[in-house]
Parts: structure tokens; C-alpha cells; sequence
């Protein structure tokens, strides 16, 4: 990132802050910087679960109208809505990030005639046609552990069944009968064993592990198997699979729940012009695609996903091409941390039995309304 701002300004200096893993620990140094109007601190990477605080804050310098509009174009604006506040565009990316899809075993659906599932009753039906001859094979394997995965998983039932996060005006609307509809259907899958119990207690990891042996049939989770699960060092499925957008049900939406992360500039910034500068060789192809060499996907510049040496690197980089037309950004909080911490809890609960839907959903929007959803 340095070597690439050098080739044009070779006189710039620039010095990197380093952030603590832990993203409550990063966001909390960021709005340390912000409080205190640090101008020292001219650009920053951005979380999307912050956009709505940063936002609502005037902490950000809106891109719109001063990013060169010829860079502006190579990116889609599905990426860029997760980054975007009021109308304002607040960060440029993702430079890296994630977003949830539905892997599946091709093999199996083209065994039995099956098409690959656009509603979440296909996946059952898809499951109770397969188990019959095939009992030993879980159906459906994603992570719901108490933590922030499971309200991940959470927003894509929730949309894929129609529901929505906020109300218009701005509380929570999570304890609709779409959402309920939507958390019914999750303790379903538990309890006649559609996912397994044990699930509970999973991490992402320990569930794409499940898919990648050959032990289940189709498993949620983000893109990150594309980079080895055809290694035959490490899967027992090489080309044996595919990934698709996630399921949903008649008027819902197909919905991936994103965790990108993009480039910002701080309002307090003393550079604010050579901070822009910065951000826009950041932000173009040629530093995009080194992203992707190094990371992985994902990246919001068009041109990466076409480029022969990253298809070389990736060849299944363009199946996230079409999963970004679902991208379905974090709930709209100034207080998300809070909120996410209240949805895993309760939803958490009536997965183990614990509390119904109904009466988990009315709860947690409670608690969402008394710390304010909406900016």
C-alpha cells in the first residue's frame, strides 16, 4: 500500500496505526480518534456494522461528489451500499470481507434430479428425498454458537422470510410475523434434526469442516471455502459442490449477510486533499487486485474479478459476483454491538428450547427500542 501512493508521491510519508484483532477493541480506538477530533488520523478501514454511528456522528467525509468518478464506476453499487449513510457514500470497498451463500453437494442433487434450492422448503424437500438412501448424511449444517455468527445467520432467515430489521419509523421490526415465521422455521431445523444439535455450539469452522468431509448435504456460511475446498489435501467434496445465493421463501429475498470492510476518510483529518489521493489509489484496480492476491476475495473493483491472474490464483472468484446482487447489509445501529449481543442471546434461547419465538422476538425488540435502533 505504501510502494503503490510512492510511485505518484514519493515524498509522502505514511505511517500505519495498528488496530487490536478484536473489532469491539478496534472500533473503540477509532472513536477515541474521533472524540478527541485527532487530525493526525486521515484515513481509516471501516467495519460495515459502524457505518451508522460513524455516520450519524459527521465522523466520515462523504465520497460522492469529490472520489474520481471514473472509480467510482468499477464498483457496483451492491457493494456499495453497505457503506453508504443517508445517501452518502462513507467508505470505498470492500478491500476485503465477507458474505454469506448456500454451499451445496452437486452430486447428490444431480443424482436425484434436483434442482439446486430457491425456497427454504426445496432444501427440505431436497434433504428428505436424499436422506431417504443416504440416512448417514446430515441436511443442513450452519454455525449457531452464541455469538455474533448467529445474528449473521439470523438477518438472512430473517429477510429470506420477508422480514425486515427496522420499522419506518425506526424501531425494531424483528418481531414481526415474518420474523417469527422466520425463528420457527431455525427451531424447526433443531428439532426434527435438519441440523443437528451439536450445531449450537458451532463455529463457522466447525461447520464448513462437516461440509468439506462429506458429511452433510448443503451448509450456509461465507465465501471463504472457494480458496480450497477443491485442494484435495483438505475436502472430500473437489468438484463435488456448488455455491449459490441463499434461499428464500415467497416474498422474501435472497439475502447475504455482509461483513466488509472498506477505506474512510476522518473528518478531522488535517490532509483532507491528499488524503482523498490516497484513498483513490487504495481504491483502484491495481491495488484492489493485490488485495485480493494476499487475502482473497472479496473486492468491490469490477476489474478483479476478470483479471487472468487472479482467475489463475481463484477460478471460482465469479461465483461471488452473482451472491454481491444479494448483499444484505448490518442491522442500521448506532448501537449495533449492543443490539448484536441482545439478538444472539434470545435467539440463542429459543434454539435450545429454552423460550418460544414469539416470546424471544418481543423481548429482544424490547430491549433494541430502549437503546434506540435507528441514528
Amino acid at each position: 500500500m505504501r510502494e503503490a501512493v510512492a510511485k505518484e508521491h514519493p515524498n509522502w510519508e505514511i505511517q500505519l496505526i495498528m488496530q487490536p484483532v478484536d473489532a469491539n477493541k478496534w472500533h473503540d480506538n477509532l472513536a477515541t480518534y474521533f472524540v478527541a477530533e485527532d487530525q493526525t488520523v486521515d484515513l481509516l478501514y471501516l467495519g460495515g456494522y459502524w457505518v451508522t454511528e460513524f455516520g450519524a456522528a459527521d465522523w466520515l467525509m462523504p465520497l460522492d461528489d469529490i472520489i474520481d468518478p471514473e472509480i467510482l464506476a468499477k464498483y457496483d453499487p451492491a457493494f456499495l451500499e453497505p457503506f453508504t449513510y443517508d445517501g452518502k457514500l462513507l467508505g470505498i470497498g470492500p478491500s476485503w470481507g465477507g458474505i454469506g451463500g448456500l454451499y451445496y453437494r452437486s452430486d447428490l442433487l444431480e443424482e436425484y434430479g434436483i434442482e439446486p434450492p430457491e425456497t427454504y422448503d426445496d432444501i427440505i424437500a431436497a434433504c428428505d428425498t436424499i436422506q431417504a438412501d443416504h440416512p448417514e448424511l446430515g441436511c443442513w449444517d450452519w454455525p449457531a454458537m452464541r455469538n455474533v455468527v448467529l445474528v449473521n445467520r439470523w438477518s438472512e432467515y430473517l429477510h429470506g422470510f420477508g422480514g425486515t430489521y427496522v420499522n419506518e419509523d425506526g424501531t425494531c421490526a424483528m418481531n414481526s410475523p415474518e420474523a417469527v415465521a422466520a425463528l420457527e422455521f431455525m427451531t424447526m431445523l433443531f428439532e426434527e434434526g435438519y441440523t443437528p444439535q451439536e450445531a449450537l455450539s458451532w463455529k463457522e469452522e466447525d461447520a464448513n469442516v462437516r461440509f468439506v468431509s462429506g458429511e452433510t448435504i448443503f451448509f450456509s456460511g461465507r465465501q471463504d471455502l472457494l480458496f480450497w475446498i477443491n485442494d484435495p489435501e483438505r475436502s472430500k467434496v473437489v468438484d463435488m459442490w456448488g455455491f449459490i445465493p441463499n434461499p428464500a421463501q415467497p416474498g422474501g429475498r435472497h439475502s447475504g449477510f455482509t461483513e466488509y470492510w472498506a477505506f474512510a476518510i476522518s473528518s478531522a483529518s488535517d490532509n483532507p486533499e491528499e488524503a482523498l489521493e490516497v484513498l483513490e489509489t487504495w481504491g483502484d484496480f491495481d491495488t484492489m487486485k493485490l488485495f485480493n492476491l494476499a487475502w482473497g476475495p472479496i473486492q468491490g473493483h469490477e476489474d478483479v474479478y476478470t483479471d487472468e491472474e487472479v482467475l489463475e490464483n481463484n477460478p471460482y472468484l465469479p461465483l461471488i459476483s452473482e451472491i454481491a446482487q444479494t448483499a444484505l447489509a448490518p442491522l442500521p445501529s448506532p448501537n449495533y454491538g449492543e443490539v448484536a449481543d441482545i439478538l444472539q442471546a434470545e435467539i440463542h434461547s429459543t434454539l435450545s428450547g429454552l423460550s418460544s419465538p414469539q416470546e424471544a422476538l418481543d423481548n429482544a425488540c424490547a430491549a433494541i427500542d430502549a437503546i434506540s435502533v435507528g441514528p
